[in-house]
């Protein structure tokens, strides 16, 4: 947490400094979450499912900060071999994981430096924490499929696009910067496997500004 409050005043503090006039930001947003993982064990492809938040920014003439909570969803599948290093995690009387499909809900709290590009154009950049909040095991694959992922540190880097009637259109590239594997695999000498997953994500929103 104190952290968390360093990054929020060091962002804030050139923002405070150099502005005449600041306007403060609060709305909702919502949209298209595209994911995907990269362990060697997964099925490569981007997925989609959805996202919903709310977002809090202060902005001076050239520069701003943003606070978001976004809840959002990502659908994983399991490749054609990750039951060979990980069989230990199956259900009893399940032989293969083979396709199986994870939806894992995050929360989310991105912390971006907003950087006016003209009038209605706004780069961000920044960090992001995206929690697990629940594992869903359509097909009862796993044993515990909240022990399968784990919470994760995000770069993000997107466009804000401020739009008449107090509506915005966005586009985020966000990139997974810590392992999310929350279990260690095993091969057939039941020597532990080192499988880094991380995820990439393309986020697609529309929101309201109520302020």
């Amino acid at each position: 947490m104190k952290q968390f409050v360093t990054l929020l005043v060091s962002f804030l503090l050139p923002i405070v400094a150099s502005a005449q006039k600041i306007d403060i930001d609060l709305g909702i947003k919502l949209g298209a979450n595209f994911t995907n993982i990269n362990g060697k064990y997964w099925e490569n492809g981007y997925k989609a499912n959805l996202l919903g938040g709310a977002f809090l920014g202060v902005n001076g003439k050239r520069l701003g900060v943003q606070l978001e909570g976004i809840f959002s969803q990502a659908t994983f599948v399991t490749g054609d071999r990750f039951n060979e290093i990980y069989s230990d995690l199956l259900q009893t009387g399940k032989d293969s994981i083979k396709n199986g499909s994870f939806k894992v809900n995050y929360l989310s709290v991105p912390l971006l430096l907003n950087i006016k590009l003209f009038s209605r154009a706004v780069i961000q950049i920044g960090p992001q924490f995206s929690g697990v909040v629940m594992v869903n095991d359509r097909d009862e694959l796993v044993k515990d499929a909240g022990e399968l992922f784990k919470s994760s540190f995000d770069g993000v880097i997107g466009l804000w696009l401020n739009l008449p009637a107090r509506l915005n259109l966005g586009a985020r590239y966000v990139i997974g910067l810590s392992n999310i594997n929350k279990s260690d695999g095993m091969n057939s000498a039941g020597q532990e496997i080192d499988d880094a997953w991380k995820h990439r994500t393309l986020q697609l929103h529309i929101g309201y500004s109520i302020l």
